[in-house]
Order: C-alpha cells, then structure tokens, then sequence
C-alpha cells in the first residue's frame, strides 16, 4: 500500500507543478517588456529594435538581419551615407545579433514587417546553417512562437519551454510593479538611441573597439577551432529539413513575410578568414533571393578582428563593396 500511495502523491505533485506551470505560461505580458530582458547583455540590441520598429515613425528602406558577422560587418550608417552620396537616399538599418540562430531573426522580421515596409532586406548568412536556434529567442519570441515553433525538431525546444513560465511570471509582475522589476512600459524618446546606430566594433571587441587587426597566429588559432567544431550534414539531403530546422524553416517564414510586402529579399555571404568561397546549402537561398558572395575577405588578415568578425576598417571595405549592390536592389524595388 505504502508504495502505490507514495507513487499516488508524487503522480499529483508532478501534475499540480505541470498545470501551475501551464497557467504560469498563460499570464499576459507587455511586448515591449519583453523586449528589454536582456538589457545588459550581448544581446541589448533588441530593445533598440524594439524601439526602432514601433516607436519611430522614421522609414526603414534597407534593414540587414542576420549572426553577428553581419552585425560586425555591415556598418548601416556608412552604407546610408554612401547611398546618400549616389544619389539613392535610403534609410538603413542592421538589426543582426551576436550569435547564431535563425529564431531570433524572424522574431525580428516579425516586428520590421508590422509597422514597416522595407524595401530590401539583407539577410547574413555564413558558410553552413546552424542546427540550432538562438539563446535570445527564449527571452523575446511572443510565446506562442515559444510553444509552437511549427517545425520538426526543434533542438531548444525543451529549454526553452521550460524557462516560458518563469518569463511570463517575471512579466506579469513587470506589468504591475514596472520600477521593482527594473523594466519599463512608457518608452522615452531622451533615452532612444536614434534611428540608426553602430552595431559593428565595441559590443563584439570591447577593449580594442574592433578596430586592431589580430595577428596571423591568432586568426589561425579561432580558424582551427572554427573547423574543428564543423559538421557536415549527417543526414541525407532529402532530410536537411530536418537536420536543418531552424535556419530552413525560419528563412521560409522571412521570405513569406517579405513577399506579402514587396520587399526584395537578398543574402550576403560573410567568409570566416580563409573560410571556403561556397556555401554549403547556396541552393536554397537562391530559391527566395540572389546570394551576393563576399568571399574575397577571406584572404585579408589585415581586415579582421578575430577569425570571424572584421575590424572597423574591415567593415568600411565591406559596406563600400555592398553599396552597389543594394543601390540595384531598391532601383528594382521603385
């Protein structure tokens, strides 16, 4: 008897701590709270995007999503500056984060396309996808993204459902008691950051402001790392859907939202240094955009940062190098 009423107990705490969970993932939040949790981080950029997309009237022309090769390597105000310059003015916006997973990305595309009607949109992506999605995406997905992420095996699934009940109780307490939790719900324009700011340099770099290159020794010593932690698929091709959930299925879904507002959907290939001048999945990109290929980095040390990411200079190189291509772009957009 004593056996089957322990197991009775423990089968009714584990199903009262489930429900308490469910109704814990039930309770409303402030989208814009949400946004602000990972202020203090790597990844205080999404409160800016945040920001930018529903609180700035300001029009969004160009707006670059992607890891954080193209947050470091694409520099949005000098390629405004530089369409300024030709002729072609256009506002620009890089809203890629440290780190990769496809998640985080459509979770942005999703409030771009809300309030804004870009009419390019650039989208980084490196050398092979990744089979994984993007710690941040946990803090600032609605959370119906979070319990349904509508594809096959999900690897952060789990995690990041199981941290969904603590968020939406952090929440729900932000909403009543905004100052004791330490997030706002009124956004101040004094502490806005502006239309349009530097993500390149200092957040990836912050004690040589990405600006030193990194000797040859260094460079070689991230690359073997790089390539030592690199797999190739495991699966057949038939199942790269599967092995490849995250980046595939997110990609889809930021092609849909682009085509349903016009907006000219382009990839830009960022090499690690000496990194391979192909793509490992090229033709399934090609099938929602053209795939502009930067491989002609990769042999210039003097221009990166570390093994992945380029310095100040380096992304000055880059973006003057891009600017034609985008000016092509939005003249196909017109």
């Amino acid at each position: 008897m004593l056996p089957l009423r322990a197991r009775r107990k423990t089968l009714l705490i584990l199903a009262i701590a489930f429900l308490t969970a469910v109704a814990a993932a039930m309770l409303p939040d402030d989208p814009y709270q949400r946004w602000q949790l990972l202020d203090g981080t790597i990844q205080k950029n999404v409160r800016w995007i945040y920001e930018r997309t529903n609180f700035d009237p300001t029009p969004i022309d160009v707006a670059v999503l992607g890891p954080s090769r193209s947050a470091a390597d694409v520099d949005s105000r000098e390629l405004e500056a530089a369409l300024r310059g030709m002729g072609t003015p256009a506002h620009v916006v890089n809203f890629s984060l440290p780190e990769a997973g496809r998640d985080i990305n459509y979770a942005v595309a999703r409030e771009l396309f809300k309030t804004k009607s870009p009419k390019v949109l650039v989208v980084g992506i490196i050398e092979k996808p990744s089979r994984f999605g993007h710690p941040a995406f946990k803090y600032v997905a609605p959370r119906a993204l979070v319990a349904d992420p509508a594809y096959f095996i999900n690897l952060n699934y789990l995690s990041n459902l199981i941290y969904l009940p603590y968020r939406q109780m952090e929440l729900f307490l932000a909403d009543l008691w905004p100052s004791l939790m330490g997030l706002t719900k009124t956004f101040n324009p004094e502490t806005y950051r502006g239309s349009n700011v530097d993500t390149t340099g200092a957040q990836f770099f912050p004690t040589r402001s990405g600006s030193v290159p990194a000797s040859h020794d260094e460079l070689m010593r991230g690359v073997h790392k790089l390539e030592r932690g690199m797999r190739p698929p495991i699966l057949p091709a038939s199942l790269r859907d599967v092995e490849f959930g995250d980046e595939r299925h997110y990609i889809r879904e930021i092609a849909e939202l682009a085509r349903a507002k016009g907006t000219r959907l382009v990839f830009l290939d960022l090499p690690f240094y000496t990194g391979p001048d192909t793509i490992q999945d090229e033709s399934f990109y090609r099938q929602f955009g053209d795939v502009i290929n930067a491989s002609f980095l990769a042999g210039h040390p003097e221009w990166y940062a570390d093994y992945a990411h380029l310095t100040a200079h380096g992304a000055s190189v880059l973006t003057a190098w891009l600017v034609p291509y985008i000016k092509k772009e939005l003249s196909k957009a017109e």
